[in-house]
């Protein structure tokens, strides 16, 4: 089964062939939508195949001896001549079918990875990662401070119309306040709700009101719990399945300044690159990241931790040890790279203006580079 195929205006090669992009489904909705903004971004057509194994099955494929020398019967119908230019996975469930697609090519066909591929390095042509995913410096390795996500300009900008009128009676400036949830290294606690509600309430004391927004991961009681610690005038959205009265991309488009849970790298990426003030606030950690974050140690340190970081990143290239992902990573580097502030200093961030996408045009930038692509309006 594949998905509609979407043209663009010029071939990769000036030849009458245009580049061709397959896009192997994931589980994960924000990798797809990653995948197919960077496939669109290219000159060329693109398709989505929808051929992901369950994880059982993707583990024996992995496990067994020239499983990446076949297509098995059930996919070759979907997995057939022409054969893409260019590959794109989201994650390491679908490497052998981007390989077996590859060896079927005759080796023509790119394979990039976005996050983390679980595999020898040099079983991909690219891998697009973020810091969470914590892997080593590599030729083969594009890193990005945050993920591909983007709040689009249009999108925003027609929300913001429409919401514009249910937020004028709260005073300006707007805070945008973006809830995430429990995830592999943060648990969103009540306590840590409230702790939030009162940061908001003191940033808020001078002037403004709160634009809140939960999302899928947001625990029950915590949306509770924070509200009973604000007394600043607010807005207050719970997220619900199926609701198609979703007030995110008007919050985006209106607020002046926003302030996001660092569980979320995706909420984060689409705040930041409204080019507005963003300040990260970070739930406790489960005990598990505490303890991973006590067993790291820099490279600084002296000759013995560095020959062990060598080491450990040595296992990561050759596919022998998957580093636990760390959320924290991102809100860190950001926060040291001073793209986020705490919500204390919100207040004094300075306002920019304008969209910001570096991560995805320095992504779609690399992607272009492997298949000889230029960028428009350079040829």
């Amino acid at each position: 089964m594949t998905g509609v195929m979407a043209e663009g205006a010029s071939t990769s090669t000036g030849t009458s062939s245009p580049l061709m992009i397959w896009i192997l489904h994931s589980t994960g909705a924000g990798a797809n939508r990653q995948l197919l903004d960077m496939a669109s971004a290219l000159d060329g057509q693109h398709e989505v195949k929808y051929v992901l194994d369950p994880p059982l099955r993707a583990v024996l494929d992995r496990l067994t001896p020239g499983a990446h020398r076949r297509i098995p019967a059930r996919k070759r119908e979907a997995l057939s001549p022409p054969w893409p230019d260019l590959v794109l996975i989201g994650g390491g469930r679908s490497l052998v079918d981007a390989l077996r697609i590859r060896h079927a090519s005759g080796g023509q066909s790119r394979i990039v990875c976005l996050g983390r591929p679980g595999a020898p390095f040099h079983w991909v042509d690219c891998i697009i990662t973020t810091p969470q995913y914590r892997l080593p410096e590599h030729p083969r390795v594009l890193h990005l401070e945050m993920p591909l996500n983007h709040a689009d300009p249009n999108a925003c900008a027609e929300a913001g119309s429409a919401w514009q009128d249910r937020f004028a009676h709260l005073p300006r400036p707007w805070y945008g306040v973006l809830l995430g949830g429990d995830s592999g290294s943060y648990r969103f606690t009540t306590a840590a709700a409230a702790e939030l509600g009162r940061e908001l309430d003191a940033l808020t004391a001078a002037g403004g009101s709160v634009l809140i927004t939960t999302s899928p991961r947001t625990p029950l009681g915590v949306l509770e719990a924070m509200l009973e610690t604000i007394a600043a005038p607010h807005f207050c959205h719970r997220w619900q399945a199926g609701q198609s009265d979703n007030p995110l991309p008007g919050i985006l488009g209106l607020a002046d300044k926003f302030v996001v849970t660092a569980d979320s790298a995706s909420m984060l990426a689409e705040a930041c690159s409204t080019g507005r003030p963003v300040a990260g606030f970070e739930p406790p950690l489960r005990w598990r990241a505490r303890l991973a974050g006590r067993a790291r140690r820099p490279v600084s340190q002296g000759a013995v931790t560095s020959e062990l970081a060598r080491w450990r990143a040595n296992l990561v290239v050759r596919g022998c040890w998957v580093p636990t992902r760390d959320m924290g990573c991102i809100y860190r580097t950001l926060i040291d790279e001073d793209r986020i502030c705490s919500v204390d200093a919100l207040g004094q961030r300075e306002h920019q203006h304008g969209f910001q996408r570096a991560p995805f045009n320095a992504a779609v930038a690399r992607l272009r580079e492997l298949i000889g692509q230029s960028a428009p309006g350079s040829r």
